[in-house]
């Protein structure tokens, strides 16, 4: 059986997209940089209540505040940030278009061009919702809507795709 997405890449799919590159190859970077965030925003934060407290408030804490309250808003909203800069990113025509998977590839369709992908190259398999995301690198993926689906089951496309590749699929 071949399996068949209409796929397109909206706002919902990318951010499921960088969720799973987060998550999985670009797993341990992702993670020291959280670390480090996290532990900046609390020393910021111990600046600004430090100047309150000695009454020694001024541009520096109002700057240093503000900088803090971006670091959270970014990690918060990392993968939100990272899909908007793909969708930039994007080569015109590539926002739509079906997928064919058979058993040796799959071939991707859009108004862009015809382009065969081999299942080799895939380093991870990810499943966040509705979607189905292959992981490259860190910074190349594909996301399919199970959702979108012409031929078959999500059922059987995961059992499909987990053979094919030989890696387990991720829950995110």
């Amino acid at each position: 059986m071949n399996f068949a997405f209409n796929t397109v890449y909206d706002m919902d799919a990318l951010t499921a997209m960088a969720r799973a590159v987060r998550k999985t190859t670009h797993k341990k970077h992702s993670s020291r940089s959280h670390k480090f965030g996290w532990i900046v925003i609390v020393i910021a934060v111990l600046f600004v209540v430090l100047s309150v407290v000695t009454d020694n408030f001024g541009a520096n804490t109002v700057f240093t505040a503000a900088a803090a309250l971006v670091m959270v808003a970014a990690l918060i909203w990392e993968d939100r940030l990272n899909a908007l800069i793909a969708s930039k990113r994007m080569m015109k025509g590539a926002e739509k278009g079906v997928v064919t998977f058979y058993d040796d590839n799959y071939v991707s369709e859009t108004d862009v061009g015809t382009t065969e992908f081999k299942y080799k190259t895939i380093q991870a398999v990810a499943k966040r919702g509705d979607y189905i995301v292959f992981v490259f690198s860190r910074r190349h993926a594909q996301v399919y809507d199970m959702r979108a689906m012409t031929n078959g089951t999500p059922k059987e496309f995961c059992k499909f795709i987990e053979k094919k590749t030989g890696l387990e699929i991720v829950k995110i």
